[in-house]
């Protein structure tokens, strides 16, 4: 179980890690590109991300852009 929670909390740290990425590279289309990731580069391998990777990206950019 604990093994479980570390790979969540690894998991967590990587989505997040893309999501300030992402803003720090396309600024204000940082949405609109996890976006495109998401839904027009699905069969893309990007650096093994599991299925649905580029969705829980682009909410952490939402949630982070509604913070600021």
């Amino acid at each position: 179980m604990i093994g479980w929670f570390r790979r969540r909390a690894e998991y967590r740290a990587l989505i997040e890690a893309d999501a300030e990425a992402l803003m720090e590279r396309f600024g204000e289309n940082a949405y609109s590109e996890a976006r495109f990731r998401q839904h027009d580069a699905p069969d893309v391998v990007d650096a093994n991300r599991p299925a649905g990777h580029w969705e829980r990206v682009k909410e952490a950019i939402r949630q982070i852009e509604n913070r600021r």
